[in-house]
């Protein structure tokens, strides 16, 4: 087969940065995509109506076409105005939120440290059927790095899920066989799920007690079995899995530091080929669009 012909694809997960990166990246995700939701875990995060359609508008004007989308989550805070947010989630100025456990990713220290305080914006999203994108780690000294998302579906989504069973949660970039357990076997939950947790493991990452920055991210990519879980759940039990390449640029400096490198993979700008040679290599390349194009924008 030299051609597969499928629905435009939209992308559920991209950062695209501020200034200078963004004015590049941006070209690389509207390129095929008819749609992106833009992480709001800018250096001064997306908390207000008044942010989300600044940084839309500067998106947009920086993509390659004027019929692409970005759609832009609140970052979740403890301090948000909660007025200002309910009016933003009315008029389709934010999609839903973006839950971010202090510390488990680049700029999130302004993310929750205690879930309960932010029980009445669960309650808001439920009601107006908007949706909860969560960052799916825990970052504590007790906790491997391996074994972050996990951690934080036993100790924290489980518990929202149960206090808010009409939520609809994406659990993003599922980067483990446990995640992907918990994604199919709970109702109103989602998963996206990144090209690089399906080409990599932890030896592409770690090797000879030094980090290959280029294969960094959090979460961290993790074993064989994994990936095979994760490829599976894609190519093949995919009615509740779809697109979000995390692509998550950094200048160059940043990735060579001589310490531990930012967190992230630039994969968009071939995203969708990356996808593509998955789903061949699985020989399910007929359920592709289903992956990239359907399940999202149904979900």
């Amino acid at each position: 087969m030299n051609k597969i012909k499928i629905i435009q694809p939209d992308d559920w997960h991209v950062h695209f940065r501020e200034g200078g990166i963004l004015s590049v990246v941006t070209k690389y995700s509207s390129r095929i995509n008819k749609r992106c939701i833009a992480m709001p875990n800018t250096i001064k995060p997306i908390t207000s109506s008044k942010e989300a359609i600044n940084y839309k508008k500067i998106i947009e004007s920086n993509s390659k076409k004027e019929s692409f989308q970005a759609l832009i989550p609140c970052y979740l805070t403890d301090t948000l105005n909660i007025e200002d947010f309910e009016y933003a989630l009315q008029n389709n100025i934010f999609i839903g939120g973006k839950l971010y456990p202090n510390n488990a990713t680049t700029n999130s220290q302004h993310g929750v440290n205690d879930i309960k305080k932010i029980y009445n914006i669960f309650e808001i999203l439920e009601k107006q059927n908007k949706i909860l994108l969560v960052h799916g780690e825990l970052n504590r000294d007790d906790i491997d790095i391996f074994d972050r998302e996990k951690y934080f579906i036993d100790e924290e989504l489980y518990q929202i899920r149960n206090n808010f069973k009409n939520l609809k949660i994406v659990l993003e970039h599922v980067s483990s066989d446990y995640g992907v357990d918990f994604v199919k076997t709970n109702n109103n939950i989602a998963g996206t799920i990144t090209p690089h947790h399906m080409l990599l493991t932890k030896g592409d990452v770690f090797q000879n007690d030094k980090i290959n920055p280029h294969h960094y991210c959090m979460p961290v990519v993790k074993n064989e079995s994994d990936l095979v879980s994760l490829r599976k759940a894609a190519c093949f039990n995919n009615s509740k899995f779809f697109l979000g390449t995390d692509s998550a640029p950094h200048h160059l400096d940043d990735k060579l530091h001589n310490g531990i490198p930012k967190a992230g993979i630039f994969s968009a700008p071939c995203s969708i080929e990356l996808y593509a040679a998955i789903f061949e290599e699985e020989n399910a390349l007929e359920n592709l669009e289903q992956f990239s194009s359907i399940n999202g924008p149904k979900f």
